[in-house]
C-alpha cells in the first residue's frame, strides 16, 4: 500500500533532508515530535483526504514509533534550525514541507 511505504519511511525521509546546520533556539524532542506529526497528517490528506480524526492519530503514533527506532531523527533537534521548523509548520502540503527542510 502506497501510504504504509510512505509512512514507514516519513521519519528518515524527513530526516534526510535536514539541514546539519542550526540557527536560534534549537528544537526540543517535542518539537520534532510535532514535525513528524505534521508531516504524517499532511501525507494522510494528500493520500487519503477523508481520514478519520482517529485514523490520523494512528498513524501519528506508528510513525513516532518508528521514528524512535531511528538513530538519525534522534538527532533531529541539533539538525533542524529553528527557520526551518517555522517553516515546515506552517507548510499546508508535504512537498512544502519537504522544501522547507532543504
Amino acid at each position: 500500500m502506497k501510504l504504509t511505504r510512505t509512512l514507514a519511511g516519513a521519519a528518515s525521509l524527513l530526516l534526510l533532508s535536514l539541514s546539519l546546520t542550526a540557527c536560534g533556539r534549537r528544537l526540543d524532542t517535542s518539537e520534532c515530535g510535532k514535525l513528524l506529526d505534521h508531516y504524517v497528517e499532511l501525507l494522510l490528506r494528500d493520500d487519503r483526504p477523508k481520514s478519520s480524526a482517529g485514523e490520523v492519530l494512528r498513524l501519528q503514533q506508528d510513525a513516532r514509533k518508528k521514528a524512535q527506532q531511528d538513530p538519525a531523527f534522534l538527532e533531529c533537534p541539533s539538525r533542524v534550525s529553528r527557520r526551518k521548523f517555522d517553516c515546515a509548520m506552517d507548510a499546508q502540503d508535504a512537498n512544502r514541507l519537504e522544501q522547507c527542510l532543504l
